[in-house]
């Protein structure tokens, strides 16, 4: 538990640098979208092989977008994918006076 402690500590006051969380924000949206894209796609009871095919891609490109290191989505492709997979896309964008509306 302490060494939970302190990295939420450090992560906290590292965080209060704006080019740190900047950078920490992005990172953690590539990891979200692709996380999301798994869960998505094994609730589904699919293979990469399956979504790809009903996508019309290929099961390395839906690979690709499932990894936290990709950072190239394109719209039009994440919501072919979602799809597939029996979802539904949403995007949210905020402005400082808009928070959590959805688009």
């Amino acid at each position: 538990m302490k060494n939970i402690a302190k990295t939420k500590s450090w992560l906290e006051e590292k965080l209060k640098d704006p080019k740190f969380r900047k950078g920490f924000e992005e990172e953690f949206e590539k990891l979200a979208i692709g996380e999301q894209l798994v869960r998505l796609r094994l609730q589904a009871g699919l293979t990469q092989a399956q979504v790809a095919e009903r996508v019309g891609t290929t099961a390395s490109a839906i690979s690709r977008y499932e990894n936290a290191d990709y950072d190239r989505y394109e719209v039009q492709t994440l919501r072919k994918i979602v799809e597939a997979c029996g979802g539904q896309l949403k995007l949210v964008m905020e402005g400082p006076g808009d928070k959590g509306r959805v688009a």
